[in-house]
């Protein structure tokens, strides 16, 4: 299933060129250097790994699996 472009944020943090730095607001760009998380170029390529997945609501207690 293809997402949307409008829906993702082009920020280095989710860019195939960048490594996020932990505990920082760091990225490492291979083609630029050190950039900022929030930042944002022209190269930018998504990288689907990097999204946060987005968790599925748990069942009712009252809901009866058969």
């Amino acid at each position: 299933m293809k997402r949307k472009q409008d829906d993702i944020e082009r920020i280095c943090a989710h860019c195939e060129q960048a490594i996020v730095v932990k505990e920082s607001d760091i990225c490492i760009c291979k083609l630029i250097g050190a950039v900022s998380a929030t930042d944002n170029c022209r190269h930018f390529k998504l990288d689907l790994l990097k999204l946060a997945p987005v968790p599925k609501p748990m069942p009712d207690e009252d809901t009866i699996f058969m």
